[in-house]
């Protein structure tokens, strides 16, 4: 292992990792310059493993990136210094259905892990400001709005290819269209991958709309609360309520419900 401090971005290597691991990490101090400008953020440390190196720190399966983060503990980023072959291929076959609707991807399926890096990035800086609020879509979501406003301020050249990926991802046929099936199911990859296009593409319209409204209004907001966090979005962009609705099972014939408290969400969203 190659320890490399950096008062930003720390990172870590297995052998023959380092050359993807400085590339890694110069794609998220971009991802960092965008997004300092609205409060401080602490060290995210950068973990570029081979597989063995991985399985002796984590439990977590060999392959997709993912954050480990903790105000007390630090915040991590886990990257594979190679993405494994079976990955590859059950992203590729996961894929095809979208493939066939909406025509060729923009780019290969390591692509789309490396510039997804910037989502866990982003978990993390929710993290360092207060903004998780583990509820899962809610979290998700958030990452996916950070994720893309930091693009499109300080990558604006990638960021037309993460939104491409979101509209891709959006072509999928998830089993269960939920956002309370999401907190309380386990997921297929297809079903996991169906959100992240609804979240993507979401998000990249707010951003595109509103800038950085909705970020500057939870900011002021922060710590955000699981109880009150649906009222704040929709307070802060009243054009998510429709949004949300469109995730929330038909109702029955005869159903004179008319609205869903947060309450609700779990069951009905």
């Amino acid at each position: 292992m190659q320890a490399l401090p950096h008062p930003h971005i720390p990172l870590q290597a297995s052998e023959g990792a380092l050359l993807r691991a400085r590339a890694m990490q110069a794609y998220l101090l971009a991802l960092r310059q965008g997004l300092a400008r609205y409060a401080e953020i602490p060290p995210v440390h950068l973990m570029v493993l081979n597989e063995a190196d991985w399985a002796a720190r984590v439990k977590h399966p060999y392959g997709f990136p993912f954050q480990r983060t903790s105000l007390r503990e630090g915040l991590y980023l886990f990257l594979p210094a190679r993405y494994p072959e079976r990955l590859i291929w059950r992203l590729r076959e996961a894929l095809v259905p979208a493939i066939q609707r909406a025509g060729k991807p923009p780019g290969q399926p390591g692509d789309f892990l490396d510039l997804n890096l910037g989502h866990e990035y982003a978990h993390a800086v929710a993290v360092a400001w207060k903004l998780r609020t583990r509820v899962r879509w809610v979290d998700e979501f958030l990452a996916n709005y950070l994720y893309l406003l930091a693009l499109h301020l300080a990558l604006p050249e990638l960021y037309p290819k993460a939104k491409q990926w979101g509209l891709l991802l959006a072509q999928l046929t998830p089993s269960e269209p939920s956002l309370g099936s999401y907190e309380t199911r386990p997921k297929r990859l297809s079903d996991q991958l169906w959100f992240q296009g609804q979240f993507t593409t979401e998000a990249a319209r707010l951003v595109e709309e509103r800038g950085d409204a909705l970020l500057c209004g939870l900011l002021e907001a922060a710590p955000l609360k699981k109880s009150t966090v649906h009222k704040l979005l929709v307070g802060l962009e009243p054009r998510l309520r429709e949004w949300f609705v469109s995730f929330a099972p038909q109702k029955r014939p005869g159903s004179s419900k008319a609205e869903l408290g947060w309450e609700e969400v779990g069951d009905s969203f």
